[in-house]
């Protein structure tokens, strides 16, 4: 009785639709970096009517916050240069899947000052993790500044001298001295001091498993999924028929072709495995172009080619995107 009741709900696309959510996955910490400011998280976010962007180590939890007068690709561009002409050049910068982001601009910029861009899983934004805790830091700092009528500069300050889970403050760690604030201080506290990699990376590696015990006492692995399997893409609370391409070049996460024709990245917490068979629709790839909004699409004009060779030669070139369309 039980199979045959599972069987049936398997088989009716209503209760598919609308079936739970998936559990959480054990979590997958980000590498420790071998130095400060060698990997660095970005993101945008809107206070008080106003935009800024923060731009966050992941090695020493320094961050610079810039109030943004435009949302534009080029406007966050020139805020990121200033950062990497004080700071250097991050080898790596993770970011979400932001339209300014995804720009051919900021292709260019990754390009031309030489460093790897990495994107976040769509919809996922705990894989951009310590960039989403310092936009609500950065938030609180404000907001406290706000309260009480004081400069919201010298809070950062502050918060750059102040000590991260007991060990060292992000300025230290990051410039290997303490910062002059307006809280007294002697002449042999601002004095530089080097702060050893072993400790630091120690120090990292315990707060990264303490983090991880805790996190993962709720979690189940998922099962991976395979090429051409017929799924479902959860999509603002309903689960909607896909078939999976093949592996994105992020951890846990698949392109997929949903029934709109659309084919779009996802992390494996967001699709569900099915026992129902949807076909996978094929096209004869004319070309690529990308809009503004930095979507990739194929102008296709048949059915003759299969999706996932369309995908083949452009992904072998590196491309970064958001998700692809077919016409």
């Amino acid at each position: 009785m039980c199979k045959r009741i599972e069987g049936i709900v398997g088989s009716s696309s209503t209760c598919q639709e609308h079936r739970p959510s998936n559990a959480k996955e054990p979590m997958i910490s980000h590498r420790i970096p071998d130095r400060p400011w060698q990997v660095v998280a970005t993101d945008m976010f809107t206070w008080n009517g106003e935009n800024y962007l923060v731009t966050v180590d992941y090695y020493s939890r320094f961050f610079e916050l810039d109030n943004l007068h435009s949302t534009t690709s080029a406007a966050m561009i020139h805020k990121l240069k200033a950062a990497f002409a004080r700071h250097g050049i991050a080898e790596t910068v993770v970011s979400d899947n932001g339209p300014q982001y995804a720009s051919k601009e900021f292709e260019a910029f990754a390009k031309s000052w030489e460093f790897t861009h990495i994107t976040s899983s769509p919809h996922y934004p705990q894989s951009n993790g310590l960039a989403e805790r310092t936009v609500q830091t950065a938030k609180a700092l404000m907001e406290k500044a706000k309260a009480d009528e004081r400069d919201p500069y010298l809070s950062l300050l502050e918060y750059r001298n102040t000590p991260v889970d007991n060990f060292k403050a992000p300025a230290q760690l990051l410039m290997s001295c303490r910062l002059r604030s307006i809280l007294p201080s002697t002449n042999k506290q601002l004095q530089p001091e080097i702060i050893s990699y072993k400790a630091g990376h120690a120090k990292w590696l315990q707060r990264q498993q303490h983090q991880n015990k805790y996190y993962d006492r709720s979690t189940r692995l998922l099962p991976p999924l395979h090429n051409g399997e017929s799924i479902r893409l959860q999509e603002r609370g309903y689960w909607k028929p896909a078939v999976v391409i093949q592996p994105a070049d992020t951890e846990r996460s698949y392109l997929l072709r949903a029934q709109n024709g659309q084919v779009y990245r996802r992390n494996r917490r967001h699709l569900r495995s099915t026992n129902e068979k949807h076909e996978l629709l094929t096209v004869k790839p004319v070309g690529v172009r990308r809009n503004r909004q930095g979507y990739f699409s194929f102008l296709a004009i048949e059915p003759e080619v299969p999706v996932s060779q369309c995908l083949e030669g452009f992904l072998n070139h590196g491309q970064r995107y958001t998700h692809l369309q077919l016409f």
